[in-house]
């Protein structure tokens, strides 16, 4: 009896969890801003049949995002999740081929624990029980003996406690596209020390900047210190952004400061 229910609860464990939708897809979150039209304007190619498909150790997500930034790639998406189940690698590269991703990386599944729980188990019960009778009846000629046989049959059912162990693990995909730079260069805005050394608030610092890119091309360094484009004083990083946008296609001078030195570069930009 408890080889069957093993068996039933065996069966019951594969059925649910091939019912369940892939945590890569469940827990999906886009990047801030990244909706098809975005992603669509900013990759460099339509999304390849099959997504470039690499692995790592899980780490700072801005490590990761900066590492890639590097190559090219920007974030549209990931996934991070916690699971009681196997996650397969085909499920993470599915849900890359469905938001178009030119790049996944999967994160190795980093276990995190057990849980031991008691399922229960309700199966059907019958019983049967057998009976016999006698009886004998006197009258004027004698007396006479009838014998009888009964069976009666109870149906109910019994619960047995099935204990299960679930193994936890922390499961992670980051997407990427391919992304077109009109400058290729990311910045921050400048910290108070920085403002109080240059004597001004406005301006911007580069902190990275990715291979093959305008920016890469014309030696702007990390760490530059960018103070006006076009003879106009940066505001801040957010300012800056939005002046390239209007000037993709074109050339801008840029003015910045490096290791003390005032450097001035002219940069012809992406479409």
């Amino acid at each position: 009896m408890m080889k069957n229910t093993y068996g039933l609860l065996a069966l019951l464990a594969t059925l649910f969890l091939s019912g369940c939708a892939s945590g890569y897809k469940q827990f999906y979150r886009p990047a801030q801003g990244a909706t098809a039209e975005a992603i669509a304007r900013l990759r460099v190619a339509p999304p390849p049949d099959s997504p470039i498909v690499e692995r790592a150790q899980p780490t700072e997500a801005q490590v990761v995002i900066d590492a890639y930034a590097k190559r090219g790639y920007v974030m549209i998406g990931n996934s991070m999740f916690n699971s009681g189940r196997p996650e397969s690698e085909g499920s993470a590269i599915s849900q890359a081929k469905e938001v178009g991703a030119d790049l996944v990386l999967i994160l190795s599944p980093k276990y995190t624990g057990s849980i031991t729980s008691s399922i229960p188990i309700t199966t059907p019960t019958t019983s049967t029980s057998y009976s016999t009778a006698t009886a004998t009846a006197y009258g004027a000629r004698g007396s006479a003996t009838a014998y009888g046989t009964g069976t009666t049959t109870t149906y109910g059912t019994t619960t047995n406690y099935v204990p299960m162990t679930i193994h936890r693990s922390d499961y992670g995909a980051v997407f990427f596209i391919k992304q077109k730079f009109r400058l290729g260069a990311f910045f921050r805005d400048l910290s108070d020390l920085e403002r109080q050394e240059l004597q001004t608030n406005k301006g911007v610092v580069v902190r990275l900047i990715a291979d093959g890119t305008p920016a890469f091309n014309a030696d702007l360094l990390v760490g530059d210190k960018l103070l006006s484009i076009d003879g106009l004083p940066i505001q801040n990083s957010e300012w800056l952004m939005s002046y390239l946008q209007d000037r993709r296609g074109s050339s801008v001078a840029l003015k910045l400061l490096r290791h003390g030195q005032y450097l001035e570069k002219t940069i012809a930009l992406n479409p």
